[in-house]
């Protein structure tokens, strides 16, 4: 296989297949895919700890052998790191992505030389936390941001970088901390006083709303409080699934919120208001009342559905549904259980046999001459 590189690359890549040879290392065995994959003329992507601006030299033996190649005066510690500092900026404004990661492999090499020229080397990291910035790792961007103004304390690059890295994360308060640090390099820069001045609003304007989020989240937990109290004063039996996890109080609530878009609720008043489905087994429908008052009855809302002088509904075409002649079932474990239409819904609902499931009491409206033949 090393033939077949050579025949392709020919003297291109010589230098490198040199170099594995002088490390000991035999190009290319057994496990060949894996080994390209790890050598930079075949690599697909750049490994994620060079990106995050390290190199295992021991676990990337031939990436550093490579850029050992292309930058061999050690003995100029200073020189080098410029090399790599032009290298990668040269990589940079290629302006894609495979340019972005070869630039951050080469200001990071550049770091490693430890030239202690701390105006090259904060250099070195400002420009890296421009790649970084540009494939998205704004953490890991921001922090070279701060390696670079340890280093030289009044690089407003460095800090104007970092600022857009806050807006990019959301981050407001952090990016008033990097404006502030501009303004104490040069406190009269127009851009950094208009920045600092819609920071402050945007703060301002995340604050209110934080509040606003605080105060609603503490009137749900009140009201589902208040809910959960009023549903125990009553002795209501509510269905709970087996097997899910939480508490009862949280498992009482995730079943009232079960297969449908209202919610039992509490009204001003103390009454509780709840989600009613009606099924009419002989007619194979249902309705489904949303706002069913604990304190009033079938028999009521019964009669605004069906009126004795009002139009049918399509599925009764014989018009033998009105109240006079209509009776209720609830249906459960313990068979059919006839209710009176006249109690009012918290009666029936504290009825021994009555559960609710899916936050949802139900009940069968039947035709009582229909039922009776059945």
């Amino acid at each position: 296989l090393s033939s077949g590189i050579n025949a392709e690359y020919g003297e291109e890549a010589k230098p490198i297949l040199d170099k594995f040879q002088e490390i000991g290392l035999k190009p290319f065995g057994k496990d060949w895919r894996k080994e390209m994959d790890m050598h930079p003329l075949f690599m697909d992507d750049v490994p994620q700890e060079v990106i995050d601006g390290e190199l295992d030299r021991k676990k990337w033996p031939v990436l550093a052998s490579h850029l050992d190649i292309m930058y061999e005066d050690d003995d100029d510690p200073v020189g080098s790191a410029q090399s790599y500092k032009e290298d990668g900026n040269k990589e940079y404004v290629k302006k894609t992505k495979e340019g972005y990661y070869k630039a951050i492999i080469s200001y990071s090499e550049g770091l490693s030389k430890d030239c202690k020229d701390n105006e090259l080397d904060s250099q070195l990291y400002c420009n890296r936390a421009a790649a970084q910035f540009c494939i998205g790792n704004y953490r890991r961007a921001t922090e070279d941001c701060e390696k670079a103004i340890a280093l030289n304390p009044s690089y407003l690059k460095a800090v104007n970088r970092a600022i857009e890295c806050q807006l990019k994360l959301g981050k407001t308060v952090e990016l008033l901390k990097w404006i502030e640090k501009g303004l104490a390099i040069d406190s009269g820069n127009k851009e950094l006083l208009k920045a600092k001045d819609k920071a402050q609003k945007r703060l301002k304007e995340e604050r209110r709303d934080e509040r606003k989020r605080t105060a609603a989240e503490k009137k749900r937990r009140n009201e589902e409080r208040d809910l959960l109290a009023a549903i125990n004063s009553r002795h209501l039996k509510i269905f709970l699934p087996t097997g899910e996890e939480g508490s009862e109080e949280q498992r009482t609530l995730d079943s009232l919120s079960v297969g449908n878009k209202k919610r039992v609720f509490m009204s001003e008043d103390g009454v509780l208001t709840w989600p009613v489905k009606l099924i009419y087994p002989e007619h194979k429908t249902s309705d489904f009342i949303e706002q069913f008052r604990e304190d009033t009855t079938l028999r009521e809302h019964l009669g605004m559905m069906f009126p004795p002088h009002g139009e049918s509904p399509p599925w009764d075409r014989e018009g033998s549904y009105t109240v006079p002649k209509l009776i209720a079932f609830y249906d459960g474990t313990e068979g059919k259980v006839e209710l009176n239409l006249d109690d009012p819904l918290l009666v029936l609902l504290q009825n021994h046999s009555v559960v609710i499931s899916a936050g949802t009491p139900t009940f069968e409206i039947h035709c009582k001459s229909k039922h009776a033949g059945s």
